[in-house]
């Protein structure tokens, strides 16, 4: 069918229209043109070319657990649209189709919403369409700035030419069970360029199958902990049950330290990976961090052509709530799963030697006799013109919603040292060096 093609209600609409006028009798000019009107009117309304095929990729129910990349078209803001009648190209990367064992990649048709696949002519819906396993991976690799005991990870994809596409590093806790700091660019396919390495499995030493051993069990743990916010705060309430600790509204909820907003086209679903969440307390999650990381994922599309801008975040310190006469450190699991203290962002245009540490403290029981000693550099958010959502009503001072301020990297690399300094070492101190504005 060609775009243009009038559909099966269109051609019943037309001989609808065709039959009501010959009934008409042309007496006048009068009556020719509200026969011409009638005709056009139930034209418009009937000419109705096939519904598109309409790719949700935020609907979880409305796409394969395990969805193929869409290697025709480009996705924009979460979602695809493809008129009837264009083909698609849908590849699995190295893995197969659930649908066709032996293929990895498939041609089809759009059909009405539907999809005719051009191996077979059969027509089927996407929820049909599914690989046998995810087409991006998070696998244990080297990671640069990230030595023993802790883990590197790097969430890629393989290509149709069989190579590594590598979209994300992290920097993981094992012993902690908790991201250190993460790592992607604004470059065009999100391609992050790594040291030279080999992305060939060899065959596991004895420390290298204990490693995935822990590994496994940890994203085990990780899995079914940030699986449902109700069991998450029941398991906190039981935690804290016999400090008679008041909580008021407040729940604990997972939160992504690199957003998927901050990804080009279908990438983002490497947001969705465990080991890039950390828990964060709800007014924080939903204030200030989601407000931080909606302005840097508008930095980071507006500085993708150049492909300068490294966007690293991470976590520093662990939370804690005045419960038994003292301090109490917030974990789920016995010295696993902190909650931290605060979750940071840097963000670090290149080519201009320019940078920026927005930090947010995840800390709505803070008291106001507390704060300086939190605050640990002379905030320049006032100053950034691109922190649009974050300066909004000026909520970022505010506690509940997570207080926010943005430091000079230098200051920042002082404190923090999950951020190693020498990535930004480049970036000049004073006001000389602050990514206030994007040129």
């Amino acid at each position: 069918m060609e775009r243009g093609d009038v559909s099966t209600k269109g051609r019943e609409v037309i001989a609808s229209a065709r039959r009501y006028a010959s009934n008409l009798t042309a007496s006048s000019p009068l009556d020719d043109m509200i026969r011409a009107l009638l005709l056009i009117s139930l034209f418009r309304n009937g000419l109705l070319t096939d519904p598109p095929c309409e790719i949700d990729f935020d609907c979880a129910e409305c796409i394969p657990d395990d969805m193929p990349l869409v290697m025709s078209q480009r996705a924009a803001n979460g979602s695809l649209s493809v008129s009837s009648g264009d083909e698609m190209t849908l590849s699995c990367g190295e893995g197969r189709l659930i649908a066709y064992p032996l293929l990895s990649a498939l041609t089809v048709l759009c059909e009405a919403g539907r999809y005719r696949v051009r191996q077979d002519n059969s027509l089927r819906t996407l929820l049909e369409l599914g690989c046998q396993a995810s087409v991006f991976e998070d696998v244990l690799h080297a990671v640069e700035h990230c030595a023993a005991p802790l883990q590197g990870r790097a969430y890629q994809t393989v290509e149709p030419q069989g190579n590594a596409r590598h979209v994300a590093t992290v920097c993981f806790d094992e012993d902690r069970g908790s991201p250190i700091a993460a790592h992607m660019v604004s470059a065009p396919a999100d391609r992050l360029r790594l040291p030279p390495h080999s992305d060939r499995r060899a065959p596991l030493t004895l420390l290298g199958n204990f490693n995935h051993m822990f590994d496994s069990n940890t994203r085990h743990q990780a899995e079914k902990l940030f699986s449902s916010d109700a069991r998450l705060n029941r398991h906190l309430r039981e935690i804290f049950k016999h400090e008679r600790f008041t909580f008021a509204d407040q729940t604990l909820t997972g939160a992504k330290l690199l957003d998927g907003r901050y990804f080009d086209d279908q990438d983002w679903r490497v947001a969705e990976f465990v080991s890039n969440r950390v828990l964060a307390w709800g007014s924080v999650a939903k204030g200030n961090l989601a407000h931080v990381q909606r302005d840097v994922a508008e930095l980071v599309r507006r500085a993708r052509p150049r492909g300068t801008l490294d966007v690293y975040a991470g976590t520093h310190g662990v939370m804690s709530l005045r419960a038994g006469g003292g301090r109490r450190d917030v974990r789920l699991k016995p010295q696993r799963f902190p909650v931290p203290q605060y979750v940071w962002t840097v963000v670090h245009e290149r080519s201009e030697r320019k940078a920026l540490a927005l930090i947010v403290l995840n800390d709505p029981f803070i008291a106001v006799s507390e704060i300086r000693e939190r605050v640990f550099c002379e905030s320049a958010c006032g100053r950034v013109s691109w922190l649009h959502e974050t300066r909004r009503y000026r909520n970022y001072e505010a506690p509940l919603y997570g207080l926010t301020f943005c430091c000079h990297v230098r200051n920042f690399t002082g404190r923090v040292h999950e951020m190693p300094e020498k990535i930004v070492r480049d970036v000049p101190e004073g006001d000389d060096g602050l990514l206030t504005f994007l040129i």
